[in-house]
């Protein structure tokens, strides 16, 4: 599915979404996409552009802005992966011209320039328009060339005496957005960095929307601890089961738990400082309690609730405690979360059946554990770490609905085990 320089003007034609997402989150965002989202076709993706950092993605989505918005709202998680999105609804067309940002003197080169395809473009919204003034935003990829095109429009505007109250570029207020996508990824056939070249023509992928189809541009979600961890439980709890049908979700799981509990519904958050986690589990679970384990200390804001227990002790320490707790006031625990920072990959499970040998955890505990994989730097390396430590839970103890997430909240080397004990 990984498009080529070679086979991209083929492929990409018939996208009308282009998708910048960082590198790393290439691959999460990819299969996201096609195991979650019904209302798309996943045209390709490009790992390697000509941006040392940002990756491309093509679909084709019957409304655009409906899908990206839509998608923002029930998955917010997502804004971690998305950098930019470029709709391209109308006239698309694959177009090999000079750089659009040569500074090429020869005039038969510049009337190649990308530059003179997108005032044509222009000229024919104009034309379409009748009176109407026409204001176009031009979005360009990669960003790091939007001024330079921006500024030989113009240009080209003034040389042509075009009237602004015509036509114009503007930053805001635009009645149409043209996109301008770079597609070739800046290197030889040999994999090496190609050295700058005005006179080559590369392969651009062209096209406009009107206003009202553009989607609403990406803005970073909050970004301070507690609000990170928060969100990364968040992803886990609605992640999990939403491919698999047979599969109850944790929030039906804990609520199944409570009711068949004598006392209240108890949270387990091990490694939990600054409580991110502790704070998801109070607020959009089933939990009338929760149990923080960590030598850290918690945030006041999380720590303020007295339904929050701080354990501040190392989790060998504390799960006896814990076990004698729970013995007394006769419950336990429904579900039991860890994002523990750990040097070794196993120690996470090594924690949770510790837990379980204690009888801290019993039949029908959900549990989410991160697991960081810090040997190797890659993919396949981390999904081999994982896959094992997921084996040697299952062969040390009776669970179902066990599955591996690589969360968009997750660092490259992480991976979110989530499952119940049976």
């Amino acid at each position: 599915m990984e498009t080529t320089t070679m086979n991209i003007a083929a492929k990409t034609k018939d996208a009308n979404t282009v998708l910048s997402v960082h590198e790393s989150h290439l691959n999460r965002m990819v299969a996201f996409i096609e195991t979650t989202t019904q209302e798309v076709k996943l045209i390709g993706f490009q790992k390697a552009t000509v941006s040392k950092t940002n990756s491309l993605i093509y679909i084709n989505a019957t409304n655009p802005r409906e899908f990206i918005e839509s998608m923002i709202d029930k998955h917010k998680f997502v804004l971690q992966a998305l950098n930019k999105v470029y709709v391209l609804k109308n006239d698309r067309a694959i177009i090999r011209g000079v750089d659009a940002f040569a500074k090429a003197k020869v005039e038969e080169l510049e009337s190649q320039c990308i530059s003179h395809h997108v005032l044509e473009m222009m000229q024919q919204l104009r034309r379409n328009n009748n009176s109407i003034p026409v204001k176009i935003k031009l979005e360009v990829f990669p960003a790091r060339n939007q001024r330079q095109l921006v500024n030989k429009v113009c240009s080209l505007l003034a040389h042509n005496s075009i009237p602004e109250n015509e036509l114009d570029i503007t930053p805001a207020d635009e009645t149409h957005t043209i996109s301008i996508i770079q597609l070739d990824n800046g290197q030889n056939s040999g994999g090496k960095k190609r050295k700058r070249d005005d006179t080559e023509h590369k392969p651009f992928l062209i096209g406009f929307s009107s206003c009202k189809d553009t989607a609403s541009p990406i803005y970073p979600s909050e970004s301070n601890d507690i609000c990170r961890a928060f969100n990364k439980l968040e992803e886990a709890f609605e992640r999990y089961g939403h491919n698999a049908k047979s599969l109850s979700s944790l929030d039906e799981i804990t609520q199944i738990t409570k009711q068949q509990n004598k006392g209240p519904c108890i949270g387990v958050d091990c490694g939990s400082a600054p409580g991110g986690w502790t704070k998801y589990l109070l607020e959009k679970t089933h939990c009338d309690e929760v149990y923080c384990i960590d030598p850290g200390k918690m945030d006041t804001s999380v720590t303020s609730s007295s339904n929050v227990h701080h354990l501040q002790k190392t989790a060998q320490n504390a799960i006896p405690h814990l076990r004698d707790v729970l013995t007394q006031r006769m419950t336990k625990v429904s579900i039991w979360v860890s994002d523990m920072c750990v040097q070794d990959v196993r120690k996470q499970v090594d924690i949770f059946l510790l837990a379980v040998k204690e009888q801290v955890i019993e039949s029908g505990t959900a549990f989410v554990l991160t697991i960081k994989c810090n040997v190797g730097h890659a993919k396949e390396r981390f999904d081999e770490m994982a896959n094992a430590e997921a084996a040697r839970l299952k062969e040390h103890i009776d669970v179902r609905g066990v599955e591996i997430l690589h969360l968009f909240s997750n660092r490259i080397g992480e991976r979110t085990i989530i499952g119940c004990v049976k």
